[in-house]
């Protein structure tokens, strides 16, 4: 029997509105482009497979979508998944966990996972904030890796920037004792940014190096970023236990 297509709706949105107001705004544009017929394909294709579909109030057993229980990554904004695939294929004994907003981007990913045979990285749609905080629950992962967050440039919209206090805090909530977090940017100012917000927060230590690190890939993005001669900054940090 096919497997009924539950396309990623809009539905998580609207829960950043409580009694009509913003719970807190959102690190993201809203519109990134639209998707090529291929993509509208591969996500009606392969969504099923991979893609976690998930209701307002409901909190997400992970057991439910994973073929293990090995050590949990999550990866906020993905973007095409590039890293995300590299991530799931070079740490074959771990869960890989993909958040990400944008419709061409989780339809890239899709196409890329099963083109890459891959069974241990499951993808959700969503305000990462949003799902860190209402659709998973208790201390699950052993590392949370951001990468080329939207940046913000103006000081105006510096509050919308995803590192903020409120949201390390929450990242802290799902991490294990003693897992890393990987922040990684092409932008300085944000990088500068970063590094005073952990400051800020007694409950991280810095890292020389995280072994995240050691997997992470050179995607079509930061690609564009050297060739433009912006420097890329990886900032890793461990939560005391």
């Amino acid at each position: 029997m096919p497997i009924e297509y539950t396309p990623p709706h809009e539905l998580e949105m609207s829960n950043l509105k409580r009694s009509g107001q913003l719970r807190w705004p959102p690190s993201y544009l809203r519109n990134r482009g639209q998707m090529t017929r291929g993509q509208k394909r591969a996500l009606q294709e392969w969504w099923p497979a991979y893609g976690i579909t998930f209701r307002h109030d409901e909190v997400i057993d992970l057991g439910q979508h994973f073929d293990s229980d090995g050590p949990l990554v999550i990866e906020i904004g993905f973007g095409m998944g590039d890293h995300l695939v590299n991530l799931a294929t070079s740490l074959p004994g771990h869960r890989i966990l993909g958040i990400e907003v944008h419709r061409p981007g989780l339809a890239a990913a899709t196409q890329k996972i099963h083109d890459a045979e891959l069974s241990n990285v499951r993808i959700m749609r969503g305000d990462a904030r949003l799902i860190l905080t209402d659709h998973l629950a208790g201390h699950i992962a052993d590392a949370v890796i951001i990468q080329f967050p939207d940046p913000w440039p103006n000081e105006s919209d510096a509050h919308r920037r995803i590192v903020q206090p409120g949201m390390i805090n929450i990242v802290a909530e799902r991490l294990k004792p003693q897992g890393e977090l990987l922040i990684v940017t092409d932008v300085d100012t944000y990088a500068e940014h970063s590094k005073n917000v952990m400051k800020e927060l007694n409950a991280w230590m810095s890292l020389e190096h995280s072994s995240y690190q050691d997997h992470r890939v050179i995607t079509a993005y930061e690609r564009k970023a050297i060739d433009a001669g912006r420097s890329i900054t990886e900032l890793g940090f461990q939560l005391l236990d």
